[in-house]
This record gives C-alpha cells, structure tokens and sequence, in this order.
C-alpha cells in the first residue's frame, strides 16, 4: 500500500512515480487552530478597513475574497497539510487575502498606481513562490538547465503578447495604471508558465498545472477588466480561485523529487517546449507589429526582455550539454562499482605514454566465496575495499589504478619491471587485507597474484597493438596463477615461449579429442601375494604429429585450464571401456579403472554415459573402477557426490586417488560408498627411504583393512618395496616393478602374465625396514 508522501521508482526503472499525500482529517491543534483564527481575522480586518473608507466596493469579487479564506482558515484547522502544505496553505491565504482587497478598493489608488492590480500582483506572489520552489527541487542536482529559466522564458513571451493584445484591444492609461497592470501581467505570466513548465517536466502533475495555470490567467484577466469590464472580471476570478484550490491541492504537499528515466527524452521535450512555444506566439505579435505598427516602449522593453530570457536559457543549455557530456564521458572510462579507470581509460594510458613504464595486473581470488556466503553486496564491498587499498599504493608509487574486468585491478606504474616487482607485492598484500574492512568477510582469504609487464615510451610503442603491454600481462599473469597464491610472474621470453607451446597444445589437444586421436595404455595393478593381475588403470597418451610425445602432466593439466577436461575424460573413458572388452579383460573378471575428474562429475549426463557404457558392452558393475581425488568430498552434498553416490549405486566401485597427498579428511570414508585407497608414489618412496613414512603407510593400509577398503600401493619400483607392502598386508600394487603402462596390444599378453613372489616372504617372514632402526 502506497503511503502519503512517498515516493516510489518501478523495479528495474529509474521512472520515480509521485504519490501525492493524501489531505486527511486531523484533530485541531492550538497552533492550526491560532492559524486559523489569524486567516480569520484578516479577512475581518480588511472588510473593517474598507467599511472606513468612501469607496464602493466590487461584492462579486468580495465573495470570493471571503469564501477563499474561510475555506483556507477550515483547511488549515481540520486538514493534515503535510511537510510543505504550510506553504500551500499561505499561498491560499495570500490570493483570498489579495483577492479580497482588490474587491474591497477596486478604484484605490497607492499614489500614482492603481490599487486592484497591486493587489491582485501581491495575491499571485504566493503561488510563485511555491511553484518556484517546486520547480528548484524537481531538477535538484541535474545537469539540465533549470526549469525556472524555461518558466522566465515563456513567461516572459506570453506577457509581452499579453501586453500588445490589451494596446490593441484599447486597454491602457497614465504611467502609474500601466506600471501595475505590466506587474500584474508579469507575475501572472511567470505563475503561468512556472506550471507549464512543470507539467512538461512531470506529466503526472498536469491536473495541478493546469489548475494554477488557470489561477494565473484569470487572475491576470480580473486585474485588468476590473474596472471596465466587471462581469468579465466576476467570472476570471471565479475561475481563478478554482484553478488555484485544484492547483494547490493536487501539487504534493511534500515536495518533488527530481525524476529518473527518460532523461534524454524529457530533455528533448523541455528544450522544444521552451524553444518552439513562445516562437509562434511572438511571430503572430511581431507580424501585427508590422501590420500595425505602434510606438510602444514598454512593449520593446518586453521584447528585449525575452531576447535576454532566450539567451540565457540557450547559455544554460550549452552548460548543461557541457556538464552532460563531462558526465557521460566520466561513466564511460570509469567503473560503476569502484570508481577507478575502466578498460577504455586503461587503453588511453597505454597509447604512447611519454617515458616507458610498467603494466601490474591484479587477479583477486576468493570473491567467489564471499558472494556465495554474505551476498553480492558484501562481495561489492570487498572489492571497493581491495580497489581503494590498490589505489593508494599505486598512488605511493607514482602510478594509477584501473579495474579492466570484475575480478582483475590494473596498475600502470613509471619503472622497469623489475624496478616494480616490490610495488607489486604491495598490491597483493593490500589486497589480502581488503577484507578486513567489510564486516564478516574478514575470515575469507583472498589470495592473489600479479603479472607484470612492460609498457614502452611513445617513441617505440607499438601504435598497431596498444594492448599489447596488457596482454603480455595477462600472459604473464597466467604463469603466476600456476605458481600459486601470492606469486608475481614478469612477462619474458620464456614465459612467452611456454604460453605459445600451451596455447598451441591446446589447440592441438582439441583437434585430437575431436579425432579421436587421444591414445589409452594400460598399467596392471598386481597382487602382492599372487604376483597375478587383478586390473588394469587407464592411462591417456597422446603422440602429436607436431609436437611429438606430451606429458599427461602437460596435457591434462592444459585440458582443465581449457575445459577440454570434460571431452577428454569422456573420451578415455569411452575408448579404455570398450578396447578392454574387445581384449576379454572383463570376460577373465579382470577389473578396470579410470580416472575421472571433479569438473566430469559435475556435467550433466555423466552417469547416463556410465549406464550406457556398461548396458552396451555388458559389463559387470563391479569391474569397473572410478578413481576420484579427495577433493570431491570437501563439500558435503555436492553435485560431485551425488553422482559418486548415484554411480556407486550401479555397483560399480569407488576410488580415491592419491590418498595421504590431498586433504585426507577421514570422516568421509565412513559416510561415503568408498572402497578403494591408492596409496600415492610420493609415500611409497618415503617407505624404504626413513622410518615414518613406514609407520604412515602401515597406519593406512591397517586403517583401510578395518573398514573393509582395498589398498592400492602406487609407483613400487623395487622388490624391497614390495616386500615391505606384503609385510604390512597391502593386497595390491602398481608400478613399474611390474609394468609400464602398455598399448591395446599388449593387453592379452599382460592378463595371463604372473609377476614372481619370493618364497622366503611368502606367508611371513621380517620386514625388510624395522620402524625405529632408522637403516635403509
């Protein structure tokens, strides 16, 4: 429900809609009631005044003096006026109080001048006064020119025709009549125009534009035709006091807001109103001027007048395109959100600067988390934070701070790079402290890192690329990103030459999954007791025509960065699953494993693939392994872990990968459809090398038998690590003391391979490594 007095902007609009308060009744307070009273006892005065004097009175104009002022002296009494309905209230008082003199001393005379359109001028001041005001606060703090000099200007106009219409019409007489009646004229005029003027501002309002519009006119028309023409000037007042009570009544009580949306529009209207209005109305004048000419000096005071009023309204426009254009250009090479340079201000300064220089660019980490836990608002705030503390040392170091993207600040700082490798350190520490400065995202961290590049003099800029500087940083941004948090990559050769083999790898690697070029070996896992192969892990190779012989490490690590992971892991997948069954792995129960990756986890349909996968090639459940890292069971009910769940489901089993290296939370292991643990290569070495990688081992492969999980040993290389893993009861192990990953070929001759146990460890024996002798 819309509450008197507000004011309410439409969502997604910055239109502001005026309610106007309602004028309900109140309980008298002394002071209404003293108000009152007052309104009261100048009408009473003024008729007393009158009844001392010789001159006849105007009854007509009297009674509506009188009913003016009752009605004001009620209203203030019993109606709740509102913030600003006191001034509307004496804008009432003074027209009935004005009105009433004139028709009590419609032939007075005020020295030379005539006393009814004195006061009639005076009865019209109060609603100047309040349309002014009006006026003043509807453009408060806007760039357009002031609609009181649009009011002036038609004003202006519509009295120096008013003024020629009456000399035409034969209304005139001695200096002192026309002296007040031009008062009179004007100020009516003024009144007018004012609500014209605000009618083309605010549509809404033109009931109460309308209303004073009238007030203006009929008052400007009784002043003039109450002598001569007193019927006339009856129904003008008449008139006039309805138009003023509509006027007052429906203008808001509480003032005006200066407007939102349609700027442009609005604008174009006002400048038109103002402009092409008053231009015919002045034509027609000027073509009887020239029909008839006539010698009038008030009339070329007026029109030089207006001449003044256009020039000033025509100066205050070109200052309000000047300031609009200053203001557009402003928002256009500036943030919203933090008020440092955008990327187009960022481009400005790279394009030939006078002495050479050095780019910093920023990425700020962790903003995901504030969003996602205190709101995007709180997120705002923490990058203004960071955005101010960036500014500051750039401006410590001579430099200027610009915010390219929503999550990157950019510094342009004087100085080789490696004269701003310390400055960019500054920028990561005052980014990390943001935080601090927001309530409640003080315990979120946000880590950062830097790259930096060079930025060269105009004399050897490169005019064809004045982005360059900024993506040599980028590139060398990347390079820190893989270093870690807190890390600061300068932009060189070689950080150039790695990002071209890496944008060319992954170029390469995306046409190779497209082609199915992407090759699968197989490593058989090996019991420890039997020497037999229990199952075979997956391995992707890849042998490029160009680039020869990658590294997964390389290209897998290439493929997250790219989000190829999701097609290559499909892709492994679907070529490890079916070149086994062609090979009879499945039909011997042999098993087999496959990486998968958190990001393929969270893809729609991953387990759809796995069903089909399994239904085509009818293969059991159970066979077929999925090794996961630690990481997809960091967040409890995760999209990752359902479909872990939804897959284990299946039958088919569970393993993490790498287990001792990541996070290694326990508590999932009992909440979670886990079965296996592979031990990673970096602890297996750690067995034969000192005493508690021995101790860290056993505890795990004891931990994993007392749930029930199977261990597997990865990157055995030796017999004695293998005796160790029989001696602490590992079942199965996986390295190249038995193989390296094979080819499709190789697959049948690995399956009915048996890899040799010694005999004096088999069912017992010492270990090879006593836990505290500390030998080797």
């Amino acid at each position: 429900m819309r509450q008197p007095g507000r004011v309410k902007s439409a969502p997604g609009s910055a239109e502001t809609t005026y309610v106007l308060p309602a004028l309900t009744p109140t309980r008298p307070t002394a002071g209404r009631v003293a108000g009152g009273a007052a309104v009261l006892a100048l009408a009473a005065g003024l008729t007393a005044l009158a009844g001392r004097g010789p001159g006849t009175v105007d009854g007509p104009v009297v009674v509506v003096g009188v009913v003016s002022l009752l009605l004001t002296a009620v209203a203030l009494v019993a109606l709740r006026p509102g913030r600003d309905g006191g001034k509307h209230f004496l804008a009432a008082t003074a027209w009935g109080a004005g009105t009433l003199a004139a028709g009590l001393f419609p032939h007075a005379q005020l020295g030379p001048f005539p006393f009814a359109p004195l006061a009639f001028a005076a009865a019209e001041l109060g609603a100047l006064v309040v349309l002014l005001l009006v006026l003043v606060r509807a453009r408060a703090g806007g760039d357009d020119p002031p609609l009181v000099v649009d009011a002036l200007m038609l004003g202006s106009a519509l009295a120096t025709a008013g003024w020629d219409a009456l000399a035409r019409t034969g209304h005139h007489g001695p200096p002192g009549w026309t002296a007040a009646t031009l008062t009179v004229l004007v100020v009516a005029s003024v009144v007018a125009c004012s609500a014209i003027a605000l009618a083309v501002e605010h549509p809404r309002l033109r009931v109460a534009a309308a209303g004073l519009t009238l007030n203006g006119l009929g008052t400007a028309l009784a002043a003039v035709c109450l002598g001569h023409q007193p019927a006339v000037a009856w129904v003008a007042v008449a008139v006039a006091a309805v138009g003023g009570a509509v006027g007052l009544l429906a203008l808001p009580r509480d003032g005006v807001t200066r407007h939102g949306g349609q700027a442009a529009e609005r604008a174009a209207r006002r400048l038109e109103t103002a402009s092409l209005v008053p231009g015919p109305i002045l034509l027609v004048d000027l073509a009887f001027l020239v029909v008839d000419p006539r010698a009038d000096s008030v009339l070329y005071g007026l029109y030089i007048t207006v001449l003044v009023t256009f020039t000033v309204r025509h100066a205050a426009t070109a200052r309000s395109i000047d300031r609009t254009t200053a203001h557009l250009t402003s928002q256009a090479l500036h943030d919203d959100l933090t008020g440092l340079g955008n990327r187009a201000l960022l481009e400005r300064a790279l394009t030939g600067p006078e002495r050479a220089g050095s780019l910093v660019l920023v990425e700020l980490g962790g903003l995901d988390d504030v969003n996602d836990v205190l709101g995007v608002g709180a997120g705002d705030a923490v990058i203004r934070a960071a955005a101010r503390a960036v500014a500051a040392v750039a401006d410590g170091c001579g430099g200027h701070a610009f915010r390219p993207s929503g999550d990157e600040l950019a510094v342009v700082l004087p100085g080789d790079p490696a004269q701003c490798l310390r400055a960019a350190e500054a920028l990561i520490a005052a980014v990390a402290a943001a935080p601090r400065q927001v309530d409640g995202a003080a315990r979120f961290p946000m880590p950062a890192v830097a790259g930096v590049a060079a930025v060269p003099a105009g004399d050897a800029h490169d005019g064809a690329d004045v982005m360059k500087p900024f993506v040599h940083a980028d590139i060398a941004l990347r390079d820190a990103r893989r270093a870690g948090r807190g890390a600061v990559s300068v932009y060189s050769g070689t950080v150039a030459a790695e990002h071209a083999r890496r944008s060319l790898l992954r170029d390469r690697l995306a046409a190779a999954i497209a082609g199915g070029c992407v090759d699968v070996h197989y490593q058989p896992v090996v019991s420890f007791t039997t020497g037999r192969v229990e199952k075979f892990e997956a391995l992707a190779r890849w042998d490029d025509p160009v680039l020869g012989r990658i590294s997964p490490v390389e290209f897998i690590a290439v493929a997250e960065e790219s989000n190829l992971v999701v097609a290559l892991g499909e892709h492994v997948l679907r070529r490890a699953v079916e070149s086994a069954h062609e090979a009879g792995v499945f039909a011997r129960g042999t098993g087999l494993a496959v990486n998968v990756s958190v990001v393929q986890l969270q893809s729609p349909g991953f387990t759809d693939v796995v069903v089909d996968l399994l239904q085509r090639n009818d293969i059991p459940p159970h066979l077929l392994t999925l090794e996961v890292t630690e990481s997809v069971f960091l967040d409890e009910d995760s999209p990752a872990e359902r479909v872990v769940t939804e897959l284990a489901g299946l039958g088919c089993r569970i393993a993490i990968d790498d287990f001792g290296t990541g996070y290694s939370a326990f508590g999932y292991l009992g909440r979670l459809p886990v079965h296996v643990l592979k031990i990673d290569r970096s602890l297996t070495q750690s067995l034969t090398d000192d005493v508690n990688g021995q101790s860290i081992v056993t505890c795990v492969v004891d931990l994993a038998n007392r749930l029930g999980l199977t261990v597997v040993v990865e990157g055995v290389e030796t017999d004695q690590q293998a005796a160790i893993c029989r001696f602490i009861s590992a079942p199965l192990g996986q390295g190249w003391l038995y193989s390296a990953a094979v080819p499709r070929e190789r697959l049948e001759e690995e399956l009915v391979r048996v890899h040799p146990v010694p005999e004096p460890l088999v069912g017992g024996g010492e270990p090879p490594l006593r836990v505290g002798s500390g030998a080797a």
